[in-house]
């Protein structure tokens, strides 16, 4: 723990008047979780609607023949050149407007995305406005990356801060099993696939449209939400480090410091490259699988357990990390040990070096990237530590576009249509293996929580009245 002449190196500048640290009053609402779900909600469905085409690769290759495994890997890279191009502006908006400004533009561009695909089903038209709709929704990605931990500083106390964040993170991820299960569940192949007729085409693209259009509902809904209540921040904070930012540093200030922090870039990197190729591998899994007689509907399901799997850890792991405080580093190590033994044997069953075995590679997968996914809030969290006083939401941002840098090498990959898939599984059991070297080599620090930790603040009394935030 840092003595107070450290404190007040890591305390930014702020008005004279303001500095009467003790007399900061702080207070929990209980509208803190509808704050947290309608976040993760909106989250949710991001992912789902960059995840609609992978699941169903196999149906809207019949529903419009032009289609091919390049073209679906497109309309997933889109999240992540979009995420490369607007991640500046859109941060700067989400520091200069607040969160509620933000996350009404990024609400608003995927009600706008999903329906716009809703408009056509013809084939030329429907390609370029379901290009349009990835667009829009990779840029409504870039807030929703960036900002879960800046949702669960500006509402939640010290002690629920990790797994706020953690529920943040994994209902994002959540959105790729709502693709998963939503696409073949509303878009069904043709039962004779030897025999493929107009009607079937017609059956297909009208599957699809009804697909659109209740991904577009869900999306205005979210988007309502948002207009009826989502303020900037509460009337009081939660903590005095959320109190702090209500004063930040110019945004280039910012950036500055954390690109010149040494430390947090031993983070940076194993989490950039473990998130953007799992992100990546399970846009086409359906691809990824096909050649070794693993269906469409299948490779759904098994992307639905390792989704859920991947939640369930995730949440475990926030959870646990708030109540035992100062072991991230060492919890994210052992979850992607574990991850990284999954992977290899999924990888020396597709390699064909251990029998086949449907079951266990299944099982393999589940292990694998389940508990890779849920190093991500830990990740997440343990980053802002490393770096503050620089904002969760620059933090977050960082980390977004780095990532996503790796997922749209890995989807670029794709576009050069080798004849063989099995690289991937290479990459998958690498990676795992490359991220737990480069950890050890990370110095853990926990400057916010030293912050709050060894600063006296007021809280509100437990049965004081909520007052609107």
């Amino acid at each position: 723990m840092p003595d107070s002449s450290d404190l007040e190196t890591l305390l930014p500048e702020v008005h004279e008047e303001s500095l009467l640290i003790s007399s900061v009053e702080v207070k929990v609402y209980k509208r803190r979780w509808w704050i947290l779900f309608l976040f993760a909600g909106i989250g949710f469905m991001q992912c789902a609607v960059w995840n609609t085409w992978g699941p169903i690769t196999s149906s809207v290759k019949i529903a419009y023949p032009n289609w091919d495994d390049a073209e679906v890997a497109l309309l997933s890279m889109w999240g992540t050149i979009t995420m490369i191009m607007g991640l500046a502006p859109m941060t700067l908006l989400l520091q200069t407007k607040g969160i509620r400004v933000a996350l009404l533009l990024t609400a608003f561009l995927m009600a706008l995305g999903t329906s716009v695909r809703c408009i056509a089903t013809e084939e030329r038209t429907f390609t370029i406005l379901a290009h349009v709709g990835a667009v829009l929704n990779g840029f409504a990605g870039i807030i929703i990356g960036a900002a879960p931990s800046l949702v669960s500083s500006r509402w939640f106390p010290p002690n629920e801060r990790t797994t706020a964040t953690g529920i943040g993170c994994t209902f994002n991820q959540l959105g790729n099993a709502g693709g998963f299960f939503l696409g073949p569940w509303l878009v069904h192949l043709p039962k004779n696939e030897s025999h493929i007729d107009s009607d079937d085409i017609d059956n297909l693209r009208k599957n699809i449209r009804d697909y659109m259009w209740i991904s577009a509902g869900i999306c205005i809904s979210l988007f309502i939400g948002v207009i009826y209540y989502f303020p900037d921040k509460p009337r009081k904070p939660p903590s005095l480090t959320s109190f702090i930012r209500e004063q930040p540093n110019p945004f280039v200030k910012d950036i500055k410091i954390l690109l010149s922090n040494k430390n947090i870039w031993l983070l940076v990197v194993p989490y950039s490259i473990t998130l953007g190729i799992n992100v990546a591998w399970s846009s086409v899994l359906d691809i990824n699988l096909a050649p070794f007689g693993i269906s469409q509907d299948e490779a759904s399901w098994l992307g639905v357990y390792v989704t859920l799997g991947g939640v369930v850890m995730a949440i475990l792991g926030s959870r646990f990390s708030d109540l035992l405080f100062g072991y991230m580093k060492v919890t994210i190590m052992t979850l992607m040990v574990v991850a990284t033994a999954g992977y290899t044997w999924f990888l020396l069953i597709m390699n064909h070096c251990l029998p086949y075995n449907k079951v266990g590679m299944f099982v393999s997968v589940i292990i694998g990237a389940s508990f890779n996914y849920a190093c991500s809030p830990l990740f997440f969290e343990l980053a802002v530590e490393l770096a503050y006083p620089v904002p969760e939401g620059v933090v977050g941002a960082f980390l977004t576009m780095t990532w996503n840098i790796v997922c749209a090498i890995f989807l670029l990959t794709m576009q050069t249509k080798m004849k063989s898939v099995i690289w991937m599984d290479y990459i998958l059991a690498i990676q795992g293996m490359v991220v737990v070297l480069l950890l050890i080599f990370l110095k853990e620090e926990y400057k916010r929580t030293a912050v709050d930790r060894n600063t006296n603040a007021t809280r509100a009394p437990s049965n004081a009245p909520e007052v609107e935030a």
